[in-house]
């Protein structure tokens, strides 16, 4: 008997169930009728994927159009001209220093070699120059009074500067000037290109466009290896190729008047409505609005947490 009753009683409770599952199911589907999903509800719950910590992330359905990736390809391509500059003048001293036609003008040895020493400050004094203006507090003073698109006109126009001074040597003093002179531009135009490449790219063509500064050293130095092989052996021909190679420069100089400024730049320093209106140019609408937040968020968490100290170089473990 007692068992009896206790089956009675769990056919009674799985049948009680049952009841309240079917008039649950149809509450659920009378309220779905009187209140239907949205459409915008429905594109959430599709587009919805669970991150590492289980919860739910919408996905972001902005990409860059088309045109503006080829905009911002185009910006890094030619802004890369900067370090063109950088493989010609590595490239163009070594076969000018063995000439005869410069041994004559600027040294003016008529017969033998330019001393070693000599020919040691000429080549040395670029990279000396160049360490100057890359040294952190200099070009760091470039960079944010000035602006990565201003710093690189800055750059342009010392390069010029020195690759006349040498262009018009007529003695040693006057091309180790200019040779210093160069190497200056060098550094800053070093300091700033990848900065400015990288500030324009978005996250997804950032890596592959910075890679287009070594590209443009590695062509400035066959450029240069091919002016000399034409005109270094002619009569101050020297001058001729120190000419040549201030054509790039003039044109990046220029070509950069139409160019934008780096929009983490113009956060930076307060314009916050220019740094959008650059980055809808080069952004789809989404990402540049939540791009320039970000820009904005970064920075002033950069400002809570102070200017690094050059003294913190000395704290903390140097060996694990």
């Amino acid at each position: 008997p007692f068992c009896l009753k206790s089956s009675s009683d769990s056919i009674a409770s799985r049948s009680a169930h049952s009841q309240e599952t079917e008039m649950s199911e149809q509450v659920r589907v009378e309220e779905s009728r009187s209140h239907p999903i949205g459409a915008e509800e429905q594109a959430q719950s599709v587009t919805s994927e669970v991150t590492s910590e289980g919860t739910a992330k919408p996905k972001s359905g902005s990409s860059v159009p088309l045109g503006k990736k080829v905009r911002v390809a185009m910006i890094a391509v030619f802004s890369a001209l900067g370090s063109t500059l950088f493989g010609l003048d590595i490239g163009y001293i070594g076969p000018i220093v063995e000439s005869v036609s410069f041994e004559h003008d600027v040294v003016h040895t008529d017969a033998g070699k330019i001393p070693s020493g000599t020919e040691g400050l000429i080549v040395s004094l670029f990279s000396l120059g160049a360490m100057l203006t890359a040294f952190p507090p200099v070009s760091s003073y470039f960079l944010d009074s000035w602006g990565r698109k201003a710093s690189i006109m800055i750059g342009s126009v010392i390069f010029i500067v020195g690759s006349a001074i040498q262009a018009l040597a007529w003695g040693t003093t006057q091309l180790l000037i200019g040779r210093f002179v160069a190497g200056m531009s060098i550094g800053l135009l070093s300091s700033v290109i990848v900065l400015y490449q990288s500030e324009v790219a978005p996250a997804s063509m950032r890596g592959a466009l910075s890679t287009l500064y070594q590209l443009g050293i590695t062509f400035g130095i066959l450029v240069a290896a091919y002016i000399d092989q034409v005109l270094v052996d002619r009569n101050e021909g020297w001058r001729i190729v120190m000419g040549i190679i201030c054509v790039p420069a003039l044109g990046l100089l220029v070509g950069m008047i139409f160019l934008p400024r780096s929009p983490r730049w113009l956060v930076q320093i307060g314009k916050r409505e220019e740094a959008l209106r650059v980055l809808h140019s080069i952004r789809a609408e989404e990402e540049a609005v939540q791009e320039e937040l970000e820009i904005q968020q970064e920075l002033e968490k950069a400002k809570l947490e102070g200017e690094p100290a050059w003294s913190e170089l000395l704290h903390g473990r140097v060996f694990s």
